[in-house]
């Protein structure tokens, strides 16, 4: 596999979106219902409203919104990329949301020109889906949506909804490194705890470096290539092979407790078959809690979790991932009006690692035992809060290498909007996890016109 990119709609997404216009069209008065937990995509106050009416007479209300995006990349180094920019793409995204009584329903449709990719012109739903509020205590919700938990920024030791790393390292929003997956979130409120399950029944990768767009490390090669491409064995579409994903959480003094359970496959290819030459995807279990709590006039937060390889419990297998511990702390405090920092420790320890180094492969590279990664994030506000400048920084003290995200945004209205950023990779060597994508360093500046 080269990339998750859709570049046309399921049959499925026909039929969820024909019966989703229908009650758009067809909905009654709305009644005064709590707007279920949203994810940070939907928690956005949208301006403009327009009032539909249905046959018999009644009014409703659906909410819209939209926006049109250019954004253009290149690299600031060398690059063995196919490609002469990193990005260059026009986004356009129309969103619509209203309540039919007590159902909640959301879509957001994206026409998108992406002249990097290797399907160019893509038709996504970036968000489908219907939300009830069952009784009081139970909420379900159906579709495709963008999902997240954890309290890690930019480091996710036990969210396996999908990511796409190439936006990420191409200078799209934010947002956008979260992709949305169609499942089942069913939803527990009581005062004892709340619980969240959410069953995706079809397995949903991330989308990963894989040559398209950046260049990657190849253990036969002494510097990172965009060719030959990262290929994939995708799983089978069986229930077998679907994510199952846990999390119980509950709140005591400002104090936020969350336990964690994840059943499915690694999000990324990190295994590989000898017998094919195909990287795949293996079995994975996780078992995770959270603690993030005010401390010193700032927010703490630590996270721990158990990533158990299903496909090699011993760990003597090396085309297979070892089980690991990951541990992250961090802190998040406002130094002064407008300007805030925050602070992460993210480590992993290899299990089984004396195992692993004595049934490596020739020419395979094995991870450090313990592996670091200590990340900052500034932010500061002026103009009036028009103008924002941020960094975010990860750097790895044992590998020695970096991954700086400097950003600058300005919002003249509430209309348009402008950013300029770089993604800037180096240290260490080429076959390290940042140092690999040195010559996948880049500027970018993108322009939206929001309405």
């Amino acid at each position: 596999m080269v990339t998750k990119s859709v570049s046309f709609l399921s049959p499925f997404s026909y039929v969820f979106a024909i019966g989703v216009c229908l009650a758009f069209c067809l909905v009654g008065n709305p009644v005064q219902a709590q707007l279920p937990e949203t994810s940070s995509e939907e928690n956005q106050l949208w301006e403009d409203s327009w009032q539909d009416t249905d046959w018999s007479g009644e009014k409703t209300t659906v909410e819209w919104r939209g926006f049109s995006e250019f954004a253009l990349g290149a690299f600031s180094k060398p690059s063995p990329s196919p490609n002469g920019n990193s990005l260059t793409e026009w986004r356009n995204q129309v969103s619509a949301s209203t309540y039919w009584g007590e159902q909640y329903l959301s879509a957001k449709l994206e026409l998108l020109y992406d002249d990097v990719d290797d399907n160019p012109l893509q038709l996504n739903w970036r968000e489908l889906y219907i939300d009830t509020a069952i009784n009081e205590s139970f909420n379900l919700r159906l579709g495709k949506q963008i999902l997240t938990w954890g309290t890690g920024d930019f480091v996710f030791l036990n969210d396996f909804f999908p990511k796409n790393w190439q936006a990420m390292f191409s200078g799209r929003e934010d947002e956008y490194l979260k992709s949305p997956s169609t499942s089942a979130k069913f939803s527990y409120y009581s005062n004892a705890f709340n619980a969240d399950i959410v069953w995706t029944p079809t397995f949903h990768s991330d989308i990963y470096i894989s040559g398209e767009r950046f260049a990657y490390a190849h253990p036969e090669f002494s510097e990172p290539v965009s060719s030959p491409r990262v290929i994939a064995d995708e799983p089978g579409r069986q229930l077998s092979n679907g994510q199952l994903a846990l999390r119980l959480t509950k709140n005591h003094k400002s104090i936020e407790y969350a336990a964690y359970f994840y059943r499915g496959l690694y999000t990324q290819p990190s295994s590989f078959n000898p017998d094919n030459g195909l990287q795949y995807f293996s079995a994975l279990n996780t078992y995770g809690a959270s603690i993030r709590a005010p401390v010193a006039g700032g927010i703490a937060n630590t996270e721990i979790a158990y990533w158990q390889s299903r496909d090699d419990q011993s760990g003597t297998n090396p085309w297979v991932p070892n089980s690991q511990l990951k541990i992250l702390v961090g802190f998040e405090r406002e130094l002064m009006p407008d300007f805030t920092a925050a602070m992460q420790w993210f480590s992993e320890l290899t299990l089984d690692y004396a195992a692993a180094k004595a049934s490596q492969a020739d020419n395979m590279p094995i991870a450090n035992r313990w592996h670091h990664n200590l990340t900052l994030r500034l932010n500061y506000l002026s103009m009036q809060q028009k103008l924002s400048w941020s960094l975010f920084a990860f750097y790895s003290p044992d590998e020695n290498d970096f991954y700086l995200k400097p950003k600058i945004s300005y919002r003249h209205n509430d209309q348009w909007s402008f950013t300029l950023g770089a993604n800037e990779f180096g240290g260490g060597n080429l076959q390290q996890q940042w140092g690999q994508f040195k010559p996948s360093s880049s500027v970018y500046f993108r322009v939206r016109f929001s309405y």
